[in-house]
């Protein structure tokens, strides 16, 4: 429980009295019987005494009364510096303010109707519209990973059972071999002991004779049958002989296959559990301070846009032709090229010119987007999956398949943007989870590009540039016999787009959605004909590939 406010004149005479009312202006509680006085003298009359009742509900907000260099009381306000100031303050540092110096009262009058108040009210209730938005959206991202949680639990559990499963037949299967083997090596050994046993029996039985033969017999019966015998006893002897002559031992042991093997004593883990971390900016919604601070942008007129050419770049040919359908430019200011007709690599080249490395990838590059300042994305055409690379280890860390070609691909928000032949714009995550096919016809679209809530594509056999929301519904569309044979397109942050036409040789701005439209380069410039070109916001780069050999790099102002 909160301790009473005491009345201040009755303390300043060691009475220790509650306060009934409390004093604005001099900062001060007052009981019933001292507020009378307060109120009846001239210098404190206007002053403005509120309940104690209602102080307890703004005492502890922060207000400064003292000047915080002098330590007086703020009486006066500077119109020109827009702040409260003490008597101390106007010699020293507001002499030449004279005429925008105010009484601190008059300048604090209607204050709870000022647009400085209503302006803070509308930033704190912005404020927490902004943190309750990006609290959702961390409890929505919370979800998420639970989801994964258990999606990667059941992957583990099913991965199990298959493994299990797997295992179980290949024991059946091992101990059936076993079984078979020891069968036909049993039997082998059978087959030579029910031989010999046979003989045996055979072999006592002339003995049984014998003994007869000598016993009861006349000489000249046991002169012949010792003839015959000798004969047959021979026979068996040499039967016997030959059986055991060359007697097969088998011995049964295991040899584990070397994937087994491999497992038991390679395998330390069942799997590995892999974060990929994505940074995104979470919008913040019209501040008024921040209005305050920072000053308007201007868009760009299409009219007063020109550009200003940096560097032409020499591209190497590394095949028997040369066909440029992918450029971007790098976090740390290199270019990166894509040659469709090439070897397997894209060429990194830095803004002077020189070819700094060679990266090796898994088929013919087609486009190629970046991810963030350490990955890209390339995408192979009819080998109908895209890769996201590394650049610092050059190591390929996702494959996601596809169900037929794809071509143009793009990057927005933590969403890969890609034009699948036969299905439309499939969007996915980083991850290869499909999120999304907005369906329309991409047959002949061989570049998309994206900003945060529009897709822009063209379709090159109609010469139309098209723009859609992220829902698939179409906003505009532009058509213009300047604009021939156009595959390459690029948009800015003030949804300017940039394209390129093949066969007319020229690079066309739009804006308005297409409304207005200006050619910024021509035949003239050196373009002849271009296939792709790229948009660089942070520094207001653009990137422009002809088919074969050269690229410009303009600066856009």
């Amino acid at each position: 429980m909160a301790s009473p406010v005491r009345c201040g004149p009755c303390g300043h005479d060691d009475i220790k009295k509650n306060a009934e009312k409390w004093c604005t202006d001099c900062n001060e509680g007052f009981c019933n019987v001292c507020e009378k006085p307060h109120k009846s003298m001239k210098i404190s009359r206007d002053h403005n005494l509120i309940q104690i009742g209602d102080y307890r509900k703004i005492e502890n907000v922060k207000v400064h009364l003292e000047c915080k260099d002098h330590g007086s009381k703020l009486e006066m306000y500077c119109k020109l510096h827009e702040m409260p100031i003490c008597l101390a303050c106007f010699p020293a540092k507001h002499k030449s303010c004279s005429d925008d110096i105010i009484p601190l009262a008059e300048a604090a009058k209607n204050a709870k109707a000022s647009t400085s108040l209503a302006d803070l009210e509308h930033t704190i209730n912005n404020t927490i519209e902004n943190i309750q938005e990006c609290v959702k959206d961390r409890e929505a991202a919370t979800e998420n990973m639970e989801t994964q949680e258990i999606r990667i639990r059941k992957f583990i559990s099913l991965t199990r059972q298959i493994i299990n499963n797997r295992l179980d037949h290949l024991e059946r299967k091992l101990l059936n071999d076993l079984s078979t083997t020891y069968s036909s090596c049993k039997s082998k050994y059978q087959k030579l002991t029910k031989k010999l046993n046979t003989i045996e029996k055979l072999i006592k039985r002339f003995k049984e004779e014998t003994s007869e033969l000598k016993r009861f017999a006349p000489d000249l019966h046991v002169f012949l049958s010792t003839h015959q015998m000798n004969k047959e006893v021979h026979g068996q002897v040499k039967a016997i002989q030959e059986a055991i002559s060359s007697i097969d031992n088998y011995s049964v042991d295991i040899e584990l296959h070397q994937g087994i093997t491999s497992l038991l004593k390679d395998v330390d883990c069942f799997a590995k559990i892999k974060v990929d971390k994505s940074t995104t900016s979470f919008p913040f919604k019209d501040a008024k301070i921040d209005q305050a601070q920072l000053p308007a942008q201007i868009r760009r007129s299409v009219h007063n846009t020109r550009l200003e050419l940096r560097k032409k770049i020499t591209i190497k040919q590394n095949g028997k032709s040369m066909y440029i359908t992918g450029c971007t430019i790098l976090s740390n200011g290199n270019l990166l090229i894509a040659d469709t007709y090439g070897r397997n690599v894209l060429l990194e080249y830095n803004d002077d010119g020189k070819l700094i490395r060679e990266l090796p990838v898994s088929a013919r590059p087609y486009y190629l987007i970046l991810i963030d300042t350490d990955h890209i994305a390339v995408s192979y055409g009819a080998q109908m999956y895209i890769e996201i690379i590394d650049l610092n280890k050059t190591i390929v860390i996702r494959k996601l398949k596809l169900k037929k070609s794809c071509w143009g691909i793009s990057y927005s928000e933590g969403k890969i943007y890609a034009a699948v032949r036969g299905e439309g714009i499939v969007v996915l995550d980083t991850v290869g989870t499909i999120l999304n096919t907005i369906k329309c016809d991409i047959a002949n679209v061989y570049n998309i590009t994206t900003s945060k809530t529009r897709i822009y594509y063209i379709d090159s056999n109609q010469n139309t540039v098209y723009c859609c929301s992220s829902n698939g519904e179409e906003m505009w569309s532009f058509k213009d016999k300047s604009l021939v044979s156009s595959e390459g397109i690029a948009v800015d942050p003030d949804q300017n787009v940039f394209v390129v036409g093949l066969k007319s040789n020229n690079l066309l701005m739009l804006q308005d959605g297409g409304k207005v439209s200006k050619t910024l380069l021509t035949e003239a410039d050196g373009i002849q004909d271009p296939t792709r070109v790229f948009y660089n916001k942070e520094k207001s780069l653009l990137l422009v590939c002809n088919t074969q050999n050269s690229v410009f790099l303009f600066r856009v102002i």
